[in-house]
């Protein structure tokens, strides 16, 4: 999800007097106003699907997100949610190494991003399970 300025049209008047002396009230500030892009759809239909224990589908539907967004993170983040209630671990682990990687390559991550996606490696590979369940519990949060 994205947020973007609502824009006031150049043709309306702001504040502008009016041939009366008066003047147009204030426009009301600009709102937030959230968009879903077609990759937020995308992305997010694989936490329903990881939700509703549909792994095989969730997988699938990361796959298109790494082919038709590789400038984004979210095919590696989502296949590392996908491949730990699968049981496989190694493969969480490595996405998030991945996701690592993509993270310290791109200006809009910050370290403490990067931070995250590393500890998820470690805790995988550390088979500190309750630490590694807190990653999917938190799969809303962090989105």
């Amino acid at each position: 999800m994205h947020r973007v300025l609502a824009a006031v049209g150049r043709n309306i008047k702001c504040c502008l007097p009016l041939q009366d002396g008066k003047r147009q009230p204030p426009i009301p500030p600009k709102q937030l106003i959230d968009v879903y892009t077609d990759l937020d759809k995308l992305s997010n239909s694989v936490v329903d699907l990881i939700e509703q224990n549909r792994l095989d589908e969730a997988e699938a539907v990361c796959r298109r997100l790494l082919a038709e967004y590789p400038d984004q993170i979210d095919g590696l983040n989502r296949l590392a949610w996908v491949y730990e209630p699968h049981g496989e671990k190694e493969k969480a682990a490595e996405s998030y190494g991945k996701a690592a990687d993509f993270a310290k390559t791109m200006p809009s991550f910050d370290q403490e991003s990067v931070n995250w996606y590393l500890s998820q490696v470690k805790h995988i590979k550390s088979g500190d399970k309750k630490k590694n369940q807190s990653t999917y519990d938190n799969i809303r949060v962090r989105m």
